[in-house]
């Protein structure tokens, strides 16, 4: 079947194409920010390929289009690629090459590569000004300098996508110092000593929530992530705000003011790079002959850095009047950010005691739907997306509720193998009352943001399925009560939650968990809890402050999927008890601790009780129920007081001691 509409969109960006001299144009998911989700100004390759699953990168050619995405879509986007022309490369699977691999081997010497490279991360980047390099070196005979050496940065969907969504432009909004323990003034002067350790005199910074952080600033321009779509320099007499003007309110604007904060059009930051000693100049600065630039090379896109590195060279000395030098290092912002101030995690602990309600309750009515003759008969029919949006009706009925911090995972049976599923329209399934249903969601909240996954059984669980729960329940529990030295990272921790699985011979293919932002990003840095680390390096080690998920699970391809989730905060022990309510160290091991110390450990935010039909006591060591008891006595002492009499019953029985 034809597809006109799209085949009419290909057919006048190629026309674009042939009037700016490109022969190639390569689309990713992305916006400028690097952002897990975009705003609908950024979802160009939706619009030039009908295809709209989050990932994927569509390029096109004079003659062709191919689309690359990953296993989660494959049906889904041989669908919506039908009757368009354009090829589904199926990421992953054998034979099937990457989009750099399909480049070089398809361009010729001649042929030029089109990026909006706003979109493109820095490394990506490269990794295409390479291909382009090495195509060029084919016919060049100085393959050390080859003719075109780069990619062409434009923006082709500005010319050719009628109807184009306009940039989100809502209203921003500020906290106060009582919310995060710290002032906008006080976080501005850490982040200029890190720079003066650094002799930086410049600090780029491009992800919105490191700019959300340092300035104390919210807004709703990201689903699911409070921030605003910005960029910032800081100097060492102000800081250069870069942001749609609208989006601030006259207060706000004075305000930020105060703080030395200069509002700039959120376009000028291109131009202003390319002239740092202007910027120091206009800022009242000490001019330097070749000052230097510090940016993260990981956060910042190509377009952005290439700007930067107009007048500079990455390390050394440019050479050029009006030169700087790069320092390319991760962001000072990025370990700030993770360690949350005692403010933070007392709110974070609201944060979560609201949302423990709000999951409680709707764990409440699927166990009355569950006991429902009609839904074990078949008469009554409830689906993914109908619990979705009963969860977020409870979610809204709690005081200081924002927004949910991520689109929503609701995977009954077999969805539940699919890591990453999240229910449409076309996947939408009915409940099945005989298998495991598997929720992971997450909340924005006034005081924090929220993470939590619960894996219930719709049915009566067989043995086999109630030893797959219970070892992932065990190592849920058994990371939750590590205690650690100081220098401790993920890695060192990650088997404490698979242990119990790899007795199995089963394991899980994510990591065990993930940095959680304070009314910010529901994914953070740059604290992990996995395997293999990042890039096969150790992450940071774990400090006090650093909220972390703790999330093991068990998949059966075509079966099921079980997840059990819970939020923590790293806290040093003296500020820990037991599962007897005791110190963690206590007597001759509080010795102990001063000589290899400190250590830390971890307390549970979540507040949402396990599924008690589903735990095998046999499988459990004495410590494993120990820890169990006290966390689902907790559960109830907090969440209690908020059920009605029905509800405080159930919970009553869920949480009684095994």
């Amino acid at each position: 079947m034809y597809n006109e509409l799209i085949s009419k969109r290909l057919e006048d960006l190629r026309n674009r194409m042939k009037l700016e001299n490109i022969d190639y144009y390569l689309f990713v998911t992305a916006d400028f920010h690097s952002s897990e989700y975009v705003s609908g100004y950024f979802k160009a390759r939706e619009y030039f390929s009908g295809f709209n699953g989050s990932n994927g990168d569509l390029l096109v050619w004079k003659d062709g289009a191919a689309l690359w995405t990953d296993g989660r879509y494959f049906l889904q986007a041989s669908q919506q690629l039908e009757g368009t022309g354009i090829e589904l490369m199926k990421m992953g699977m054998k034979d099937v090459p990457t989009v750099e691999e399909f480049l070089e081997k398809r361009m010729l010497p001649d042929e030029k590569l089109g990026v909006d490279g706003r979109c493109i991360p820095l490394g990506r980047g490269k990794e295409l000004e390479e291909v382009c390099r090495r195509v060029s070196s084919k016919a060049c005979k100085d393959a050390e300098n080859p003719e075109n050496s780069g990619v062409v940065l434009i923006d082709l969907a500005e010319n050719t996508w009628v109807g184009r969504p306009a940039l989100p432009e809502n209203k921003a909004w500020l906290l106060k110092k009582a919310d995060t323990g710290e002032s906008r003034a006080e976080r501005i002067s850490r982040v200029r000593g890190e720079m003066k350790k650094k002799n930086a005199d410049v600090l780029v910074l491009s992800s919105l929530d490191d700019i959300a952080w340092l300035l104390l600033l919210r807004g709703a321009d990201i689903d699911y992530n409070p921030v605003v779509l910005s960029y910032a320099v800081v100097l060492e007499n102000r800081i250069n705000l870069y942001i749609n003007k609208k989006t601030l309110d006259e207060s706000i604007t004075k305000e930020l003011e105060a703080d030395g904060v200069v509002i700039k059009d959120y376009n000028a930051i291109y131009g202003d790079v390319k002239d740092v000693q202007g910027l120091i100049r206009e800022s009242g600065g000490n001019v330097k002959d070749e000052p230097l630039v510090m940016l993260d090379p990981k956060k910042v896109s190509y377009s952005l850095y290439m700007a930067v590195c107009e007048n500079g060279v990455s390390g050394e000395s440019s050479g050029k009047a009006g030169g700087v030098r790069l320092l390319e290092e991760a962001c000072p912002i990025t370990i700030m950010k993770a360690c949350k101030t005692p403010e933070e995690i007392e709110f974070e602990r609201k944060a979560h005691l609201k949302d423990g309600v709000a999951v409680t309750k709707l764990l409440y009515h699927l166990h009355r739907l569950r006991e429902s003759r009609d839904f074990k008969t078949g008469e009554k029919t409830v689906t993914e997306l109908k619990v979705a949006e009963r969860l977020l009706e409870l979610r809204k009925s709690m005081n200081g509720f924002l927004d949910q911090s991520f689109a929503p995972i609701i995977a009954t049976a077999e969805h539940g193998a699919i890591i990453h599923y999240e229910p449409d329209e076309e996947s939408n399934a009915a409940i099945k009352s005989d298998a495991f249903l598997l929720m992971d969601t997450g909340g924005q909240y006034t005081e924090g943001t929220t993470d939590i996954t619960r894996t219930v059984m719709m049915g009566v669980p067989s043995l086999r399925e109630r030893k797959l729960y219970t070892a992932v329940l065990c190592g849920n529990l058994r990371l939750a009560a590590a205690v650690f030295p100081e220098g401790t990272t993920g890695q060192n921790l990650d088997i404490l939650a698979r242990g119990e699985l790899w007795n199995s011979g089963l394991d899980y293919r994510h990591g065990t968990g993930h940095g959680v932002g304070f009314l910010l990003n529901v994914h953070e840095g740059p604290q992990n809890i996995n395997l293999k680390g990042t890039g096969g390096k150790l992450t940071a080690a774990f400090r006090e402050g650093m909220i972390t998920s703790d999330e093991p699970g068990v998949y059966i391809d075509g079966e099921l999927g079980i997840r059990l989730e819970n939020m923590m905060v790293c806290l040093p022990v003296e500020k820990l008890v037991n599962e007897k309510d005791e110190p963690v160290f206590d007597g001759e091991a509080s010795g102990y601790a001063k000589d290899y110390g400190p250590f830390y450990g971890f307390e549970t935010l979540t507040m949402v009780p396990f599924d008690r039909r589903c735990i095998l006591p046999s499988m459990m060591t004495e410590r494993d129920k120990a820890l169990l008891n006290a966390y689902h006595k907790k559960v109830f002492e907090k969440i209690s007081p908020y059920l009605d009499d029905n509800e405080r019953a159930w919970l009553r029985e869920e949480t009684r001691e095994i």
